[in-house]
């Protein structure tokens, strides 16, 4: 069984081993909202929406992540006019705006809005709205003047707000609660200008005080396995709850040592020797993307593992 941190996540689930991914940015996020409308819609329009707007947002290299995302961009439509053919069988026109608003998750404020007239025919009501909206094209420039206004209205808010979201970040960091630390700075996105200067070097050093804790657990529940069995089966499962040491963390020499006053050398232990070995020269290849990623995916971690918090936006 694997060591878990308190969030009952294991090591590996944190990503720490993290040479194999690609560069991993905090990228600035935006959640998409269920869409807005005084008539229902069906989940499957719904649906249709959210695919869109994801697929907009990634198009200009922004983050769809609702565990992350203090913004959201929220789709509504605003019916113009309705009417119904005299024709057989009949079909229903709707006349309507299409409008996607960037929103604070928790307070509601709009930032920026864009909005797209359409005129749709359909069977009826329902499928003319939806046949309307899958029309839809968001490859314009006014679109991307949108995006790009809302991009930097994002980065403007974190930039106003950069001291009072550190200060929180540390005040969980000086209570030992680093995941939630991390948690806290994760929600900064790279494009900041301070970030590089005021955010990174923070979630390094909570990062790798989060792992030396983690680490001094796992060499704990190693140096009780060992103890309660001395023989080749206590040393198969040493090796497997070393398997989730963290690279490079204050406790790797004290776990060499360790193995080493074992006794004889049995196979397990010669196994984890040389992958953890291996582990950390990858590591320190390139210590800052893999730190970075892995502090997002704690900070991901604790997102999930907290109630649900209450919203303003419906988001997905």
């Amino acid at each position: 069984m694997k060591i878990r941190n308190k969030l009952g996540v294991s090591v590996m689930a944190f990503g720490l081993f993290i040479v194999s991914f690609q560069a991993m940015a905090q990228e600035l996020t935006v959640a998409p909202a269920h869409l807005v409308c005084d008539y229902s819609v069906s989940e499957k329009v719904d649906t249709q929406v959210r695919s869109k707007i994801q697929r907009a947002l990634t198009q200009y290299g922004i983050s769809s992540d609702t565990y992350m995302a203090r913004f959201s961009m929220v789709p509504s439509i605003a019916i113009n006019n309705e009417q119904t053919t005299a024709t057989v069988p009949p079909k229903c026109d709707v006349d309507f705006d299409f409008v996607l608003s960037l929103q604070d998750i928790y307070s509601g404020k709009v930032f920026s809005t864009y909005s797209r007239n359409t005129v749709s025919r359909g069977a009826n009501k329902a499928n003319a709205i939806a046949l309307g909206i899958s029309k839809i094209n968001l490859n314009n420039p006014q679109f991307v003047n949108f995006v790009e206004d809302s991009k930097g209205k994002v980065i403007s808010y974190y930039e106003s707000q950069m001291s009072a979201i550190i200060a929180k970040a540390q005040t969980a960091a000086g209570a030992r609660n680093f995941d939630e630390a991390l948690y806290i700075l994760g929600e900064i996105p790279e494009e900041c200008p301070s970030y590089a200067s005021r955010v990174a070097p923070l979630i390094l050093d909570y990062y790798r005080q989060e792992m030396d804790l983690f680490g001094e657990k796992v060499l704990a529940e190693a140096r009780a396995a060992w103890a309660a069995s001395p023989n080749a089966e206590g040393a198969a499962r040493v090796a497997e709850i070393l398997a989730d040491l963290p690279p490079s963390c204050s406790s790797s020499a004290a776990a060499r040592q360790f193995v080493g006053q074992m006794g004889t050398k049995m196979e397990s232990i010669d196994k984890w020797e040389r992958s953890y070995m291996e582990k950390e020269l990858a590591y320190r290849h390139d210590e800052r993307k893999a730190s970075i990623a892995a502090a997002q995916a704690i900070g991901i971690a604790y997102a999930k593992s907290q109630p649900t918090p209450i919203y303003r936006v419906n988001v997905w």
